[in-house]
């Protein structure tokens, strides 16, 4: 029994019809990445596809670490990194360093180069812009340090917040913190990821090394 010959030009058809859907699916999943201006780096380990690329862009949540640490508002040299204080007062907090990572969980990541971070207290707000490490001066922060909370694994050169990393932050105001004096630290993600707020209370007395709780 021979086949009519209209029969397969109707399959070739809805085939072609199929291949060309798919391929406008592709170019306008790719085309809202790209004029999104988030296009995949090729330098970053964290994962691509558009799902991936959704969450890379949004962020999600970040928490701190363990505990905060004070410091009096002298300049000092920790590691590599070297905080010069203008108005040094040994008598008051005026450097503080914390730990953050991204909940446990999360797929996204968060730019740290487009943080916001506001320290207030009494009342007073003061916006510190962030600088490259090696040397903070105040009033300023930095990543002074990153881990990779995976066995065998380190945190990659770039200032994405990636799952499993954890980046260590060195902040300073312009004035210090007496004893008992409050204040907050707001650090504040680019996209959906919620503010994250420190409040803490300087000690009675002002040491060398206070555990901020």
């Amino acid at each position: 029994m021979m086949q009519d010959p209209r029969d397969t030009e109707k399959a070739v058809t809805g085939l072609e019809l199929i291949i060309l859907v798919s391929v406008l699916v592709a170019g306008a999943a790719f085309l809202l990445v790209f004029l999104s201006g988030c296009a995949p780096d090729p330098l970053r380990t964290f994962p691509g596809g558009l799902v991936a690329e959704s969450a890379y862009i949004s962020g999600d949540n970040v928490q701190t670490v363990g505990n905060v640490y004070g410091f009096p508002m002298t300049s000092r040299t920790k590691g590599l990194l070297r905080v010069i204080t203008v108005k040094e007062d040994p008598m008051q907090l005026g450097v503080v360093r914390f730990t953050v990572s991204l909940f446990i969980g999360d797929t996204g990541a968060i730019d740290m180069d487009k943080v916001r971070v506001l320290w207030s207290r009494n009342n007073e707000f003061e916006i510190i812009r962030k600088t490259p490490p090696t040397v903070l001066i105040c009033p300023n922060w930095t990543i002074s340090n990153k881990y990779n909370m995976l066995p065998g694994r380190i945190a990659d050169a770039d200032e994405w917040l990636e799952p499993g990393e954890q980046f260590e932050i060195t902040l300073c105001p312009t004035t210090g913190t007496p004893s008992y004096g409050q204040f907050t630290i707001t650090l504040w993600p680019e996209g959906v990821a919620a503010p994250l707020t420190i409040p803490r209370m300087t000690p009675a007395r002002i040491q060398p090394v206070m555990n901020l709780g």
